[in-house]
């Protein structure tokens, strides 16, 4: 990694860079062995090449008592709806404010055409040296009450 300032460090310089993806005709199965085999807790769920949502193993776990028999079910029909995303360019400061914002774990890092190019969690901004920002952020998250992004729909 380049020696650069935590001012000038992106979203880019922490990110998993392009992460595994499911369509929303993919079951719950498959995305359960992209979990396993990329050994990652979500999957950006993608329709025409751009972002629709998120599929999180929380998504799957809260899912169990909706769907008894999960393996088969699209995960269009469980995945988070309103993803965030945010350019590869976003300054890290940025990045922890729009975690806090958002209340979300994870945001979708995505190219000038609107197509996935990386993912990145809240743990990837407390272990690339912006535990400050990161705290805060999970501060906001973790406050009960108001919207959650990561509920059933």
């Amino acid at each position: 990694m380049p020696a650069t300032t935590s001012a000038k460090r992106t979203a880019a310089d922490v990110m998993t860079p392009d992460p595994r993806t499911c369509s929303v005709f993919s079951t719950v199965l498959e995305a359960v062995l992209i979990f396993r085999d990329a050994d990652c807790g979500a999957v950006p769920v993608i329709e025409e090449a751009k972002p629709v949502g998120i599929l999180t193993d929380r998504d799957v776990a809260l899912a169990v008592a909706r769907f008894p028999s999960l393996q088969g079910v699209p995960v269009s029909e469980i995945m988070t709806r309103d993803v965030v995303t945010i350019p590869a360019d976003t300054r890290l400061d940025e990045v922890g404010a729009r975690f806090a914002g958002a209340k979300v774990r994870r945001l979708l890092v995505t190219d000038e055409a609107g197509l996935v190019s990386g993912i990145v969690s809240l743990s990837d901004l407390a272990t690339n040296g912006e535990r400050r920002g990161a705290g805060a952020a999970l501060g906001r998250i973790a406050r009960p009450g108001g919207q959650h992004s990561q509920t059933l729909h």
